[in-house]
């Protein structure tokens, strides 16, 4: 993938990064002890090197949109526990007529810490009971960073990137975009 075209592709998220920094509202404060949100997530990988076969695929090579659907919960101030549950479909090329869209689905419980409103990160593990369209565990530790800008004093817009690494089939490290919404309950 030639650098241009991803620049062309990461300057929306940047420009979503830049905004959240320039506009803070006292409504975004970080979550206090005894919030419950839930978030709403859409999320494409971009790019993963495959280690166990020395192999790296784009976007270009298949196009698969995962939503995730969670819940967590403020334990204390800024600091999160959560469940989120992953589905994932091929959007592009189209699978074999014999075969899914539906690629996978996932727990994946995680630890989420606002570090500095409006920025947050987390440590996911993800169980995935279906993997590449088949019934094959894999599992995986994740790191992600993000901002999350809030539009009421409920419902905050969240960008974030992550960076999966599988290591139960095959040991492979990616790099995904995700945007979404929390709401406080």
């Amino acid at each position: 993938m030639p650098l241009r075209c991803l620049n062309r592709r990461a300057t929306p998220f940047a420009s979503a990064m830049a905004l959240g920094l320039l506009t803070t509202h006292p409504i975004g404060a970080a979550g206090r002890q005894g919030d419950v949100i839930q978030t709403d997530t859409i999320g494409m990988n971009m790019v993963t090197r495959d280690f166990t076969s020395a192999t790296t695929k784009t976007v270009a090579d298949a196009a698969n949109l995962s939503e995730f659907v969670g819940l967590h919960h403020y334990f204390v101030s800024r600091w999160r526990l959560g469940m989120n549950l992953q589905f994932t479909e091929q959007v592009l090329p189209a699978p074999p007529i014999n075969e899914s869209r539906f690629r996978s689905y996932a727990f994946l419980p995680q630890l989420g810490w606002n570090f500095y409103d409006p920025f947050f990160a987390a440590l996911v593990y993800k169980i995935a009971p279906r993997t590449n369209g088949q019934s094959r565990l894999d599992m995986a530790v994740q790191g992600l960073v993000g901002i999350g800008q809030p539009i009421t004093q409920r419902v905050r817009v969240n960008f974030a990137v992550e960076a999966p690494f599988a290591f139960y089939i095959h040991r492979t490290l990616g790099l995904t975009l995700l945007a979404g919404i929390s709401i406080r309950l």
